[in-house]
């Protein structure tokens, strides 16, 4: 019996070797220090902060477009008091007014007759660089952008 045993083993080793061979080191699954379940605002936003902590992430989701609600229509920001918001939140309305600045973004609206109302303030603050209405296509763009920058 050992035997059999020590000559399926010597049969055996060869061809494990073989494959393992064959398949290489890029069959070995990638190793992420975090991953993170939904492709939503808040998801995006964490992998960009655990990318600048220099962690390695995946982001992974059944979510087609980045950005949840944010680029999925709801593109109204509801605060009265823009001073509170901070960090990596004020850093997307920032590249938000960026992509506003480009000619090509209005699409849909002459800037001329955007009316530039928000909900206690203007919906784009030129002194603060900041917009805070905008079309979900356009906070898509600005998701992928992180994606793109950050490598997830």
């Amino acid at each position: 019996m050992h035997r059999l045993l020590a000559l399926s083993l010597i049969l055996w080793l060869p061809l494990a070797c073989s494959v393992q061979a064959l398949l290489g080191a890029e069959s070995a699954p990638p190793i992420h220090d975090l991953v993170i379940y939904g492709n939503t605002s808040a998801g995006v936003i964490a992998a960009v902060q655990a990318r600048k902590m220099g962690r390695t992430v995946v982001l992974v989701g059944p979510e087609r477009h980045l950005g949840g609600l944010s680029s999925g229509g709801l593109g109204w920001t509801d605060s009265g008091d823009k001073s509170v918001i901070g960090g990596l939140a004020r850093n997307f309305y920032h590249r938000i007014w960026l992509q506003y600045q480009e000619p090509g973004a209005w699409r849909h609206e002459a800037r001329e007759t955007f009316g530039n109302k928000g909900q206690g303030t203007v919906a784009m603050d030129a002194t603060e660089r900041t917009m805070w209405i905008f079309e979900p296509s356009v906070a898509e763009r600005v998701f992928e952008e992180y994606a793109r920058e950050f490598g997830f």
